[in-house]
C-alpha cells in the first residue's frame, strides 16, 4: 500500500494554510518535506502537525521558534506518556 503524500499546493489546500506559511514552517524545522523531482512532498501525517503549529501561532501568539519548541516538547511528552502507559500495563500483567 502506498503512502498518501501531497505536493506543496495540495498540502496548502488541504491544510488551509498559505504557501508562505508552509515555507516558514519548513525553514524553522516545523515541517520536514521530502524532495521528489525537485518538488516538496508532504506525508499525510504532516497535516496535523501543520494545523497544530498554525493554531499555536495564532491562538498563543507564538513566534515560529516558540512553535517549533512547543511542538517538540508536546510530542516528547506524548511519547513519554505512551511509554509510561506501556510500562504500567506490563507491571499490571506481572502482578496478576
Amino acid at each position: 500500500m502506498s503512502e498518501l503524500v501531497y505536493t506543496l499546493i495540495e498540502f496548502c489546500s488541504v491544510a488551509k494554510v498559505d504557501e508562505q506559511r508552509v515555507t516558514e514552517f519548513v525553514e524553522h524545522g516545523i515541517l520536514e518535506p521530502r524532495l521528489r523531482q525537485d518538488q516538496w512532498i508532504f506525508p499525510s501525517e504532516a497535516l496535523s502537525r501543520c494545523q497544530r503549529a498554525e493554531r499555536m501561532r495564532q491562538d498563543l501568539q507564538l513566534d515560529l521558534h516558540g512553535v517549533a519548541l512547543a511542538l517538540e516538547l508536546t510530542e516528547r511528552n506524548q511519547k513519554l506518556r505512551q511509554r509510561i502507559d506501556y510500562l504500567e500495563q506490563l507491571i499490571d500483567r506481572l502482578r496478576h
